[in-house]
């Protein structure tokens, strides 16, 4: 059954360590500042939002200069000429001796990353504001830029302070300017400094753990988790700390021990047990995760992420008519009101309620819309409406034209599934005429080309992708195992199939089908070694088919009858499977004493 869990259950994960914290193993660093946010220049690093445009009105006097001044930095910071509206918003802040103003000259210099302007600014900003927490977060950034670490420790002192009158924790905001050091001893030697004032502070102590977290040190961050919750039993934020760093180091035995005592001694702590939950499902021990949801139920009787968990575990389970009680719970508390709609045109198509299926997936919107529409126009193959089924996704395409290679892929596939071969063809042929060399429509014409016996296509498709990208292991493999059980060319379907093991060694349908082409070189020994590990990772019966004739070659045939007598068990409609066993006059009957 095809499985959703995996990928929606995402959305509920708690935050790792470096997302709790700001930080990376490498270091990464969040600079807040009032309203600013300085990111590290990053692929995925986006320019920070300014703060909100003062109103003019509220300064103490709009003389000409000043109203240009400001004016001119707007239209600049909208256009993206940062240099300009820093310039204009820096002279303004002066003008107006307004720390607003400076806040905004700040924002500027920061999507510079100009060091020098970033001081400028803050020595700007703290002139007219000298307690101001952002103003000395920036400070201290630029500090740490210029490596002046003692001038930087200053601010960071201040920042502590501050935020300790504000009641808020001044060590995190620390803890995010100090893991800017570059080298990590430097940077738990500051934290070091900056928290021994304060032995006996809880929040003291994990800021030194997320620091040592950051620098890769993962036996100082737990000793110093445990000791901030040494000092504040049953804060979660340590003890959650404590498990992922388990968790991110690989111990997962010992994340799990840790985080079930957490559980026992705090059994109705919502953070706890949906950690829990996410590494129950990691495991895939599916029933016991839902279990634990089940128990978050009872005190969040209505709560919706704990409902649509409740409803995938089931789905994932087979257990229907609890994914349907759930996803339908979940719609009536008003919240994810298209994940209750899409989940139950999955649940209504599982029990084979094919048009309330499409009832259901005809109120999807957002993201998954698309989705819900295509497993329409699946439906409609399904029910034998194939021209419904292509108007639908010719429709799509229109609607969705960035997504309309892979609703081609799927028009191909649905039409190969009811055996209309020619046509799936001429679909793939249009869809690169459309899309010229991309690589998943090549790759699923180069496969579709071998049910039409066109070796000619399916090996000039795989050449053009491993052409464009030489490591493309799928298309090696492809290309090697297609030769090697249609053609006799073994030794250059050789060649393919190790350029795919090298990428991918632990690959099962790469082992089977380094496994055939040994086979097929007349190297059964060799064959029976890759097939056994294949089978192992993946028990499917395509594998279990070609090590059933390795053993049956090898005059090991009731070996042969078991695996084959196996993988029937286990899918008895296998095409593949039927026709090898039939080659070799088995039937189950012959396995039976």
């Amino acid at each position: 059954m095809r499985s959703p869990f995996s990928f929606y259950f995402s959305l509920l994960l708690l935050p790792s360590v470096a997302g709790c914290t700001g930080l990376s193993p490498r270091g990464d660093v969040q600079v807040f500042t009032g309203h600013l946010v300085k990111q590290e220049h990053t692929e995925d690093a986006v320019a920070p939002p300014a703060a909100e445009m003062p109103k003019l009105a509220g300064l103490t006097e709009l003389t000409p200069d000043l109203i240009y001044a400001v004016l001119v930095g707007q239209v600049a910071r909208q256009r993206g000429e940062h240099q300009m509206a820093f310039d204009h918003f820096l002279q303004a802040a002066q003008l107006a001796q307004d720390p607003g103003l400076a806040e905004l000259a700040a924002s500027a210099a920061l999507t510079l990353d100009d060091t020098a302007a970033v001081q400028r600014a803050a020595d700007a900003w703290l002139e007219l504001s000298p307690n101001s927490i952002g103003a000395h977060q920036l400070a201290a950034y630029a500090r740490l830029e210029a490596n002046d670490v003692a001038a930087a420790t200053d601010h960071l002192r201040r920042i502590i302070a501050l935020a300790a009158e504000e009641g808020e924790d001044g060590y995190g905001q620390a803890a995010r300017l100090v893991s800017k050091l570059k080298l990590p001893d430097r940077r738990l030697k500051l934290m070091e400094t900056l928290t021994s004032e304060e032995p006996e502070s809880a929040d003291a102590w994990f800021a030194r753990a997320i620091v040592a977290a950051g620098a890769d040190r993962p036996e100082e961050a737990a000793k110093a988790a445990r000791r901030a919750l040494d000092l504040r039993p049953g804060w979660n934020q340590p003890r959650i700390f404590l498990v992922q760093l388990l968790m991110n180091s690989g111990d997962r035995e010992k994340a799990r021990e840790t985080l079930e005592a957490f559980v026992t001694e705090s059994p109705d702590d919502h953070g706890l047990r949906l950690l829990y939950a996410q590494l129950l499902v990691d495991e895939q021990e599916f029933s016991r995760a839902r279990n634990v949801f089940e128990h978050m139920l009872r005190n969040t009787p209505k709560e919706p992420d704990v409902l649509f968990a409740l409803g995938v575990l089931s789905l994932q389970l087979e257990d229907m008519e609890a994914a349907r009680d759930y996803f339908v719970q979940l719609r009536d508390t008003g919240g994810r009101q298209d994940d209750s709609a899409y989940y139950l045109g999955q649940v209504e198509e599982l029990a084979d309620n094919l048009d309330t299926a499409v009832s259901w997936y005809l109120k999807v919107e957002g993201d998954q819309a698309l989705d819900a529409r295509i497993r329409i126009a699946q439906i409609r193959a399904e029910q034998g409406k194939v021209e419904r089924a292509r108007e639908i996704l010719h429709q799509l395409r229109d609607q969705w034209p960035e997504d309309a290679p892979t609703i081609f892929l799927i028009e191909g596939a649905t039409l190969a599934e009811v055996n209309r071969l020619r046509e799936a063809m001429d679909v793939y042929d249009e869809a690169l005429e459309a899309f010229p060399g991309n690589p998943d429509l090549l790759y699923a014409r180069g496969l579709h080309a071998l049910s039409l016996n066109r070796l000619d296509i399916m090996e000039s498709d795989f050449r053009t992708i491993i052409a464009k990208d030489p490591n493309n292991a799928d298309a090696l493999n492809a290309l090697g195992y297609s030769l090697a059980d249609q053609t006799d060319r073994y030794t250059e379907a050789l060649s393919y199939i190790e350029r795919a093991l090298a990428l991918k060694p632990e690959e099962p349908a790469v082992l089977d089908s380094m496994g055939w082409v040994q086979f097929r070189l007349g190297k059964p020994e060799e064959a029976l070694e890759y097939l056994r590990k294949a089978l192992a990772v993946m028990p499917d019966a395509e594998i279990a088919a070609h090590l059933g004739e390795v053993l049956w070659a090898l005059d090991r045939r009731d070996e042969a009858r078991s695996t084959w007598e196996a993988a029937l068990a286990k899918d008895p409609d296998n095409e593949y499977l039927q026709r090898v066993i039939g080659r070799y006059k088995f039937t189950r009957s012959d396995s039976k004493p």
